[in-house]
């Protein structure tokens, strides 16, 4: 079996419903609550979530130095939207932003840049307690919190569709994101 073909089996290509599949991206950085808001749209809407740092764990590479993680969740996205889903990018988007702007555009598909916010003080305390486990593969740490915030630029103010305070009831804001955009 080759990579691509294991990958699949770990990470299925769903049969979906959707009329018209969309992307979700988030621009945030690690402990902002990326993977909580994707898990509260993925229960409102069906989507299905994209998570980089579960690839990571499964390939056991978490620089992916290869860019292959890179290549199989682009593959997946890929077949999960042509199958009536639509996709939650559980990653920070932010790196790179420019660039990948360009390969979502190349999709033909919509998508809606999420922006998270959150105060300096609870990512802090968010990443001290956490635990690497079946609910969260991340292994970032508030130095890399920090590192990210002094290196890595935030998406354009004008490219984001709605932004989430990941302090305030969540559930409540992924109900009117989703009202919004008219995506339930």
């Amino acid at each position: 079996m080759n990579i691509k073909e294991e990958f699949i089996k770990n990470f299925p290509i769903y049969k979906g419903t959707k009329q018209t599949p969309y992307i979700i991206l988030f621009d945030a950085y690690t402990g902002m609550g990326k993977s909580t808001v994707a898990k509260e749209i993925a229960k409102q809407d069906a989507s299905i979530i994209l998570n980089n740092d579960e690839v990571r764990n499964w390939m056991n590479d978490y620089q992916d130095s290869s860019n292959l993680r890179k290549e199989l969740q682009n593959y997946r996205l890929e077949e999960l939207l042509k199958n009536n889903n639509s996709c939650i990018c559980d990653s920070c988007f932010c790196h790179n932003w420019k660039d990948k702007i360009v390969y979502y555009n190349s999709l033909g598909y919509k998508y809606y840049i999420i922006r998270i916010e959150c105060r300096e003080s609870t990512i802090k305390e968010r990443l001290s307690k956490r635990v690497v486990n079946k609910e969260n593969y991340s292994i970032a740490n508030f130095n890399d919190y920090t590192w990210m915030k002094e290196n890595v630029s935030r998406v354009d103010d004008n490219l984001i569709d709605y932004i989430i305070d990941t302090e305030e009831d969540i559930e409540k804001q992924v109900t009117e994101f989703l009202n919004k955009y008219k995506l339930i």
